[in-house]
């Protein structure tokens, strides 16, 4: 057993040695390059209070779509975004389910359709994101009235300095609640990132999501938890690009109105690169 330990130690020292190195990591493009994300978003809402229940649940698949249309001497890419596919589920506290398919309309609930199909398969955005997952510039966008602040287009903004393993930094913005829920009102808010992983291949980035100053009253918190998710998200280091991610938020609210009663919201939004066309 002895004549192991040197081997032993020697190998302890290399795997300390590498997971201390930083790793450069930068998102990367070329021009006319098409990056297709799959994305799936899972939802539930529930409100008890007295003999009374409420519950609505939501589904959502799709193909997002990111081109490429320049890049600049600095690396700054103008990026146009569109959904090319899009299956939809809703499930309403009375029971009744409204669905869209956009590959199959004439099916779908005629108040989905209407609502949802203005989305599929026209630009929603054009954007300048730089190397670290700044937006530099909202050039135009049909969706997004928080000028991707609410959340970065690649979700995290990368050290430029690189990364290593338990690397920490944080993104402090204003979290806006925009329409329907909300109109415009802004909150201080925090994101923590940690490096969790680090392998030649990926890079992998958790964060958490925090208001600074919640509102006082915890009932007007509850319109923001669909904006505050726990997240990881990995990067590809050798091809400069997202490859996955899976936020996550999981909140609820006790005795809002009076004893046993409580509300609860789930979400599960995972985004999968799927090939560059």
């Amino acid at each position: 057993m002895r004549r192991f330990l040197p081997s032993l130690v020697g190998l302890l020292v290399l795997t300390c040695g590498v997971s201390a190195q930083t790793t450069p990591l930068r998102l990367r493009w070329t021009p006319g390059q098409v990056l297709l994300y799959k994305i799936e978003h899972t939802t539930e809402a529930v409100d008890v209070s007295a003999d009374n229940k409420s519950e609505t649940k939501t589904s959502l698949t799709g193909i997002r779509r990111w081109e490429v249309k320049e890049v600049d001497a600095n690396g700054v890419a103008t990026l146009q975004m569109s959904i090319t596919s899009m299956v939809t589920k809703r499930i309403t506290p009375s029971g009744e389910a409204l669905t869209y398919d956009s590959t199959n309309p004439d099916n779908s609930t005629p108040v989905l359709r209407e609502a949802m199909a203005k989305y599929v398969n026209t630009p929603l955005a054009v954007i300048r994101v730089d190397p670290f997952g700044k937006v530099v510039e909202v050039k135009e966008t049909k969706t997004s009235s928080t000028g991707f602040e609410n959340e970065l287009p690649f979700l995290v903004p990368l050290p430029p300095s690189g990364v290593k393993v338990n690397d920490t930094w944080e993104r402090n913005y204003k979290l806006t609640l925009p329409p329907p829920v909300g109109t415009g009102e802004k909150h201080d808010a925090v994101q923590k990132y940690r490096c969790k992983s680090v392998t030649p291949e990926a890079v992998s980035i958790v964060f958490s999501t925090e208001l600074l100053s919640p509102p006082a009253a915890a009932l007007d918190c509850v319109p923001l938890w669909q904006l505050m998710p726990d997240a990881e998200v990995v990067f590809d280091v050798k091809n400069g690009r997202m490859h996955a991610a899976r936020l996550v938020v999981n909140k609820e609210l006790k005795n809002h109105q009076g004893e046993n009663s409580s509300m609860s919201f789930k979400s599960v939004f995972a985004i999968t690169y799927i090939g560059d066309r």
